[in-house]
């Protein structure tokens, strides 16, 4: 069965004004005790909110009343919409609390629960986003599933519910038991199938891609567009295995138009989570941690492939953005998110009236408007402007008959100018609970990084926060999911697995020091004994011995985030050549074929497995270096595939792969694909050479 994933946002035809959720006059709820800030903003309504726990869950089945489960985050303007329009209203408050026992959900805390309802959302109206609102019988199984709804029709739609349960409870229980069995078949692991010859699908993998593609503005040719870094990676990657340029160009293109759009925040660096239109013009405003991570990485690597400067700026500034404001001092981990909002406004933080901007630029403001598309009237709402530019300072200076260097000064300046002007405005909301996979992700992003950009200071930085990622999210032996004043909390899903063992395989690949794919390798041991599914040949999300709720979960898709599943796909056939184990890669390579058939079709919401495939078709190139010891600065000089493993065989060594190379008089660069060796090589330009064969 193909499983095509779709994204989640919600379209609303009006945006009314909202205001800033502050503490309120009644007392706190249930939710006063939470870490979650998203919890934490609702603390104070009327509706007597619960956490997902044991206590609703009894409430429900003493008083017989059916769930009222609503999920957002703490980052999503239209939560805040529908928070301050019903759950802040005590009449609507009054109607919640009369027929329902209502919970609240951040969904980056609980996923499993979150996918879980997202799918009866998909199922009852073929589209889901948040804030999602899940109407459950006691036992927690779905009657009913939506998003945004305005007061008046939220009020109709609780009556409405109400009515089915205490009039209508035989067919309430048939709506229950009907969506239950739609969400068991949705949650069935993929069928191993042989549809094709690797080649073939590898290739027609990218013809998906070209074929989906946006010739004039770049990425998929829809609206609205995501930021899709595995997209991109795949594209890259293809490019470097095969030569084909094409894919090169696609990639480069998007990301080139992604950071000349107003997705991307000129003055401060980093990128909102979407753009509403295909031009990646006027963009969602939040900020995900997770978005930048994968992009900091993605535009490191494109100035890597491009050798254009461009590229190396932008990731820079995401870098910045990130530690400027993500970053923790005192855990040195990285926080959440920033909101959409401030001041009760969507985007007010990121936004200029042309007033503004003159007061501001003064002399520089003629160019610099001209030059980022703002107009007096303004270019968006409100009268305001979205920083929007049409090209680079080069290219446009070319255009416009200036100086290439003085037009990137006077539009830095600019910028810097607007950054210091800016930092006096109301700061966007901060979610400041830390999340494992997400600084994971930051972890391999700042790893990967180092490399391509050539920072060994980059790189210190990922060192630092590996072992803060060791110290902070483990409980005795098992992960932790949640960071937050020195507390942790939820085990870890399959995703916090994942991530880690891949950035730390990552981390290892970029410093050569074993203590990491030592630790990937004992974590992967772990993840198989606690979530590998021996039946369905596949890891579930939750843990083996974890509550099931209606199904388990195998998370297969690769959106903004690739799936778990093809993380450890990935991971299991690196480590399977570090370890020489067999089993690993027989793992890697049953999982890979039961995705044959959705690579093939639908290779944009499977890139991560295609890339994989990628690897399994054109071999995995394996590089040994026998020394003592090897520099940043020698090693950044390996010119490494993207389907390339490295390994350091000092005398000391316990990886199986190098044994039979250790180190004995002289530094010797030893190179195989598949397991066939070539003759050893007596320098890096030698071995370069032959990677390039």
């Amino acid at each position: 069965m193909i499983k095509h994933k779709k994204r989640y946002f919600c379209i609303v035809k009006f945006k009314p004004t909202i205001l800033i959720l502050e503490k309120q006059q009644n007392p706190p709820n249930l939710l006063i005790n939470s870490l979650s800030p998203y919890l934490l903003q609702h603390a104070y309504n009327p509706v007597h909110w619960h956490e997902w726990g044991a206590l609703a869950f009894e409430k429900a089945e003493k008083e017989n009343k059916p769930l009222l489960i609503s999920i957002g985050y703490s980052a999503c303007h239209w939560c805040h919409v529908m928070a301050h329009e019903s759950f802040e209203d005590y009449e609507t408050a009054e109607i919640m609390n009369q027929y329902f026992v209502c919970i609240k959900i951040d969904r980056e805390e609980l996923p499993d629960v979150d996918q879980i309802y997202m799918d009866a959302c998909q199922l009852l109206n073929g589209s889901g986003g948040w804030p999602l609102n899940a109407f459950t019988l006691p036992n927690k199984k779905p009657l009913h599933a939506l998003t945004y709804l305005p007061k008046d029709q939220w009020q109709k739609l609780l009556f409405q519910i109400n009515d089915l349960w205490q009039n209508k409870k035989d067919k309430a229980l048939e709506y229950a038991e009907k969506l239950s069995q739609g969400i068991l078949k949705l949650s069935d692991a993929p069928i191993i199938t042989q549809a094709s010859t690797n080649q073939e699908i590898a290739e027609k993998a990218f013809v998906v891609f070209k074929n989906q593609y946006d010739s004039v503005y770049g990425g998929p040719d829809r609206a609205p567009k995501f930021p899709l870094p595995n997209n991109y990676e795949f594209l890259l990657n293809y490019y470097k295995v095969t030569g084909n340029e094409e894919a090169k160009q696609m990639a480069l293109y998007t990301l080139k138009q992604m950071a000349l759009g107003g997705i991307h925040d000129a003055v401060g660096g980093g990128f909102a989570r979407y753009s509403v239109d295909k031009h990646w013009f006027a963009p969602h405003f939040e900020k995900m941690l997770y978005d930048n991570t994968q992009l900091l990485s993605l535009y490191s690597k494109a100035y890597i492939v491009s050798k254009n400067p461009f590229y190396q700026s932008i990731a820079h500034k995401i870098l910045t953005f990130c530690n400027e404001a993500l970053f923790s001092k005192p855990s040195g981990l990285y926080f959440s998110a920033l909101d959409a909002d401030s001041e009760g406004e969507e985007g007010l933080y990121y936004t200029y009236t042309f007033n503004e901007l003159k007061a501001v630029l003064g002399d520089n403001c003629d160019i610099f408007t001209q030059y980022f598309q703002c107009t007096e009237v303004g270019n968006w709402e409100h009268g305001r402007n979205i920083l929007y530019a049409l090209d680079t300072t080069e290219n446009m200076a070319v255009e416009w008959g200036m100086d290439v260097s003085e037009l990137a000064i006077r539009i830095k300046n600019s910028l810097a100018k607007l950054k210091k002007y800016r930092s006096q405005r109301v700061k966007p909301g901060l979610d400041d609970k830390c999340i494992g996979s997400w600084n994971n992700l930051m972890l391999k992003a700042l790893a990967e990084s180092a490399i391509y950009l050539k920072d060994e200071t980059i790189l210190k930085l990922a060192e630092t926060l590996a072992d803060n990622i060791l110290l902070h999210f483990f409980k005795g032996l098992k992960l932790q999911r949640i960071y937050k004043n020195e507390q942790v909390k939820i085990e870890a899903f399959l995703e916090d697995y994942a991530t880690l063992i891949d950035a730390l395989i990552t981390l290892y690949q970029s410093t050569l020091n074993e203590k990491y794919l030592l630790k990937a390798k004992n974590l992967c041991d772990y993840t198989f004994h606690y979530f590998f599914n021996i039946k369905a040949q596949f890891f579930q999300f939750n843990a083996l011995d974890a509550e099931v709720l209606i199904a388990p979960k195998f998370d297969i898709n690769d959106d903004v985030i690739n799936s778990s599943n093809s993380m450890m796909a990935h991971n299991v056939w690196r480590l399977g050549w570090y370890f020489n184990d067999s089993d690993y890669q027989k793992v890697a390579t049953t999982m890979l074929s039961a995705m044959n058939e959705s690579i093939e079709k639908h290779a944009p919401w499977y890139s991560h497995w295609a890339a994989l495939q990628l690897f399994s078709e054109f071999g995995t190139h394996q590089i040994v270096v026998s020394a003592e010891e090897l520099s940043f600065n020698e090693l950044i000089q390996i010119e490494m595939p993207p389907n390339s493993i490295i390994a350091l065989a000092h005398p000391k060594s316990e990886i199986p792969m190098v044994f039979d190379k250790l180190y004995k008089e002289k530094n010797s660069y030893y190179h195989c694909l598949n397991k066939v060796c070539y003759k050893p090589k007596d320098s890096i330009e030698e071995l370069n050479e032959s990677l390039k064969k």
